[in-house]
């Protein structure tokens, strides 16, 4: 079973401190695509501060409308949290070697890094999700604080 990217979309409310640039959906074999992107982090993010996240997901059978919010999501957390919850459990594995993402053991070591991070041809790897049925998808992680930012993934998964 795959999840294949259909469409990836962002965007920021303050480009100087969380940015955007080159995000695409690519064709890396037939009938298989990926997501690559780079994000900068301008901003300092601090045990404590305002950096908060949440995810959100919805599925729809036929990807055109009604895409229906699913129970599967991560309520709005501090951005540690995060990296050492959702991140580690369900993201980690999939961007770990197609990214600059931070990998990481046991728990997550800040600061996260004011930086750019680059993701390269990157694919959802559905082992560390639970069970699904096949169907469209999206996926928004949106993020708060000094920034208010959001990616939005969609894709079929069959």
């Amino acid at each position: 079973r795959t999840f294949d990217i259909q469409a990836v979309e962002v965007s920021s409310s303050r480009p100087d401190l969380f940015s955007f640039a080159d995000w695409k959906v690519e064709r890396v074999s037939r009938g298989v695509f990926a997501f690559s992107g780079k994000y900068t982090v301008n901003m300092t993010v601090e045990e404590g501060d305002s950096n908060e996240v949440e995810v959100l997901s919805y599925r729809s059978d036929n990807g055109v409308r009604d895409f229906r919010p699913l129970s599967f999501k991560l309520e709005r957390q501090h951005m540690f949290n995060y990296m050492n919850g959702f991140y580690k459990m369900y993201v980690m594995n999939s961007i770990r070697n197609c990214s600059t993402m931070p990998v990481f053991e046991g728990r997550f070591k800040p600061p996260f890094e004011k930086r750019t991070y680059v993701l390269e041809k990157c694919q959802f790897a559905l082992d560390d999700f639970p069970n699904v049925v096949d169907g469209f998808y999206k996926a928004a992680l949106i993020g708060y604080g000094e920034a208010h930012w959001s990616m939005n993934f969609t894709g079929q998964l069959s």
